[in-house]
């Protein structure tokens, strides 16, 4: 070749050449400057790479370069005072013309090895390592050739290997990939300008950004210049960015034809014209408008491979017609998806709010019934359909239980005849930091209750909630089920002892209202612990046979006595008042609803299950969503309401909470009526003005009147002493109230979870609704009141629930003159008694006298 006799022996290049269209390149090597004729270089570029490969310079197999490339060994190298090589990099050269290919061999004999076709070259680009660490990399959009043969040269012999990669004519204007002012080892340019080395051509070309191949086109006229980009004749449209306010151009492009439709429907809405598809199958698609002087029209259809939908032809004008106040796209599809967001952010977003958002938007009105529909197709593309949340129930298990380790989900399915998938049954859930805050900080008493789920699939949400040292709520675990029966308590209460660490039943009180089967499994698991029964709801029972305030009144006060003595003395009295009622408490046992009778190691002396009803009454909301949906809300208020009291904490001016602070200052003002006397030691004698008297223990924190013993708090008569000492109340305050125990019962934080996305698959098969038997009628969601029970909320009219209706027409009771059944029997006979007629004939024969007139008219 050209350059072959000018390459010292001891000096061997490896150069990979790729294309230069603008000007050719000068290299130097060593100190020999050698150029590269203009006449070989319009259709080459070149590429210089550093083979670090040893002393004798020969390449392992492995480190081959995919391209075709001569190799050529060189000789010994020379070792510098340091020990290392000067020239350490040999250098081979390696040219691919349009015609043979030429090489060069260790002599410097120019040789003809191989032969392509006209327009191909093999061309190797790659990064290429400069020396100075610096590493040249191929611009975007140029081909790598990655997957070509090794060419080896062995035993003198050089082999030739061509790439797969077939040159076109546009990529003859490919930028060069070396700067040639950088230096190698053994291998460094004179201190030459840059402007003398580029012309000014390289310089204004000097970026580094490549241009798509589509659009690019090279100017015959002036091969080996850059290529130019043409902008395309055509418009794609995104569905994300242009539904809004969507514009057709011809030769527009659709990734389908449902995206064309739609944005046909948000055309006729954004713009108000009635618009109908005069042609719609699932190859083409012909919009036109309704109006009858209106020319518009839109026609697309399938291009050859069936991937893209394109705009063929279209009006060259817009529409002529005048806006219409009706449009059939308007609908309560169009609406949830046009207002999602709305609904996303605001469930509760009404009919009016919507609809005058709608009139805003496309001038036009919706109908309650759409409005209905629109709103629960919203809720559908917000959370997902019912069946799609029970089929991501194993993933949403696994996730709870990744984010909180040690939480414990149990899920229950079951299996029907003809079903591949099972079915849910059952789903218990108790977070790790619910059930180690009760442990640590709140008191061994727990409320059990169920309510309703009124969503599609009708179930029951049993609870399990606890008492804080505040006297407030601390739900501990819950459990959606199938119906509230012994078994689905039994199998609740077995789980929730497990999590509680409940192995005996001494140290536990529960209370509860009188569900079905969960007296007997109770009784049945923890047969030693204290059960208490609900007041509110045993008076419930209690007032359907015995009626009256003083009934009531006299009932509670027997139930709010704490000592025995106090209760038979309430009894006798409701004894004296009626008998009926005297004997329907007796058959109760008392150690179920008194305070007289109650254990005093829960330091709790709740006689309702308030605690169970406040934490439904929080969740109402949540009840009749779907079951991903109802758990998830439940999770985030418990997961808000922990954080929540972790602030109101760091508030607290006082050891004890607020509530019980409230609390200790209303027994500070009812001890001003006790007089305490001291008896010696740590005993003292409390008697108050209406001649009660009490023996109080300092040192044993007790006091006759077991209120002291019950709450944990010191009564009034313990006041009243503990004043007399000048002694500091809180010291007799229970460890269960103190700042420190609060602080330890919410301190555990119930980490949130991932996004349904995020959600680990599992190989479990997808679980399938549960069975159920809908109920005729409509789904009642408003609990049924009591019959003394007044709705809060706009009533201003008592309900006549004493009133004796007494009938004006047959004076009986329980009717009145409207619905009285004689006055039924009287219009029936007057309905089949037929009106007397007389004849013309008879009037004509002389008979003056007019027809008796009949029933009816009478």
């Amino acid at each position: 070749m050209w350059f072959a006799d000018k390459i010292p022996e001891d000096k061997v290049i490896d150069l990979h050449l790729t294309v230069d269209d603008v000007q050719p390149l000068k290299y130097v090597v060593g100190d020999d400057f050698i150029p590269f004729p203009e006449a070989e270089s319009q259709s080459h570029a070149y590429e210089i790479s550093d083979d670090d490969e040893g002393p004798n310079n020969e390449p392992e197999e492995d480190e081959l370069p995919p391209a075709a490339v001569a190799k050529i060994p060189r000789a010994t190298s020379q070792r510098n005072e340091q020990g290392e090589s000067d020239e350490e990099n040999g250098v081979g050269i390696g040219i691919g013309t349009q015609g043979d290919f030429e090489f060069v061999d260790a002599q410097g004999v120019e040789s003809t090895v191989g032969t392509g076709n006209e327009g191909d070259e093999s061309v190797h680009v790659g990064a290429t390592d400069c020396g100075d660490g610096n590493e040249t990399v191929p611009e975007e959009g140029v081909a790598v050739n990655e997957g070509a043969s090794e060419g080896r040269d062995t035993a003198g012999e050089t082999e030739i290997v061509e790439s797969d990669y077939e040159q076109e004519v546009e990529d003859i204007a490919t930028n060069t990939m070396v700067d040639p002012t950088a230096s190698w080892p053994g291998f460094h340019p004179p201190n030459i300008p840059r402007d003398e080395l580029h012309s000014k051509s390289d310089v204004e070309d000097d970026s580094d950004d490549l241009s798509s191949l589509d659009g690019d086109v090279l100017d015959e006229d002036h091969k080996g210049k850059r290529r130019q980009f043409v902008k395309k004749d055509y418009h794609e449209f995104n569905a994300n960015h242009d539904m809004d306010e969507p514009k057709f151009t011809l030769k527009m492009i659709f990734a389908s034809g449902d995206v064309f439709k739609r944005a046909i429907r948000a055309h006729a809405v954004k713009h108000r014209r009635e618009v109908k598809f005069a042609k719609n199958d699932p190859n083409r698609v012909r919009a036109v408008c309704k109006a009858p002087n209106c020319k518009w029209f839109v026609f697309a259809s399938w291009l050859d491979d069936k991937k893209t939908f394109k705009v063929k032809s279209m009006s060259d004008e817009e529409h002529t017609c005048a806006m219409s106040f009706k449009n059939s796209f308007v609908n309560s599809k169009m609406m949830a998806e046009k207002y999602v967001n709305q609904f996303r952010a605001n469930p509760a977003w009404n009919y009016e709010g919507m609809n005058q958002q709608l009139r805003t938007d496309t001038n036009v009105d919706a109908s309650l019934w759409q409005y209905y529909r629109a709103r629960r197709k919203a809720k559908v593309m917000i959370k997902g359909t019912i069946k799609e949340q029970y089929s991501k129930l194993w993933e949403y298990c696994g996730e709870l239980k990744r984010m909180n380790p040690g939480s414990t989900v149990k899920m229950q399915c079951e299996m029907v005849l003809g079903d591949e998938n099972p079915h849910f049954k059952r789903l218990y859930v108790c977070l790790e930091a619910l059930k180690c805050g009760w442990k640590a900080g709140c008191r061994p008493i727990v409320g059990l209750d169920g309510c309703f789920i009124k969503g599609h699939h009708r179930g029951q949400l049993l609870t399990a909630v606890g008492v804080d040292l505040n006297n407030q709520m601390y739900p501990i675990a819950y459990a959606l089920v199938e119906s509230e029966c012994g078994e689905t308590w039994r199998w609740f209460l077995e789980l929730l002892g497990q999590d509680l660490g409940i192995n005996h039943s001494h140290g536990i009180s529960w209370v509860t209202d009188k569900q079905k089967g969960l007296i007997d499994a109770i009784a049945e698991l923890f047969p030693e612990s204290e059960h208490r029964h609900c007041v509110k709801h045993l008076h419930n029972n209690f007032k359907v046979q015995h009626k009256g305030l003083m009934l009531k009144q006299l009932m509670w006060v027997a139930v709010k006595s704490t000592t025995s003595q106090g209760f038979e003395q309430q009894m006798h009295v409701i004894r004296g008042e009626n008998q009926a009622a005297y004997q329907w408490l007796a058959e109760k046992d008392p150690t179920n609803w008194t305070r007289a009778h109650m254990k005093e190691f829960p330091k709790c002396d709740m006689l309702c299950n308030n605690m169970c009803e406040a934490f439904n009454s929080a969740i109402v909301q949540s009840r009749d969503k779907p079951v991903i949906t109802l758990m998830e809300m439940v999770r985030n208020y418990l997961m808000s309401r922990m954080a929540k009291k972790r602030e109101e904490l760091k508030k607290w001016n006082h050891p004890i909470g607020p509530k019980m602070m409230r609390y200790l200052e209303k027994v500070k003002l009812a001890s001003s009526c006790c007089n305490p006397k001291f008896c010696g030691g740590k005993s003292y004698q409390g008697r108050c003005f209406d001649s009660e008297q009490y023996v109080v223990d300092l040192e044993t924190h007790t006091c006759a009147c077991r209120k002291w013993q019950l709450i944990g708090i010191p009564c009034m008569h313990a006041f009243s002493c503990i004043n007399l000492m000048n002694l500091d109340v809180y010291d007799f305050v229970h460890p269960f109230y103190k700042k420190e125990a609060y602080l330890t019962a919410y301190s555990p934080i119930i980490h949130g979870i991932n996004g349904p996305n995020m959600w680990a698959k599992t190989k479990n098969r997808p679980v399938q609704c549960p069975q159920f038997k809908k109920q005729r009628g409509r789904p009642k969601k408003a609990r049924k009141l009591q019959y003394d029970e007044v709705r809060s909320g706009g009533r201003t009219r008592l309900r006549r629930n004493y009133i004796v209706v007494k009938c004006s027409r047959c004076s009986q009771e329980g009717h009145n003159r409207n619905g009285c059944p004689r006055r039924a029997f009287t219009q029936s006979q007057n309905t089949t008694s037929e009106p007397q007629e007389t004849s013309s004939e008879a009037v004509t024969a002389g008979n003056t006298n007019p027809p008796a007139p009949s029933t009816r008219d009478a």
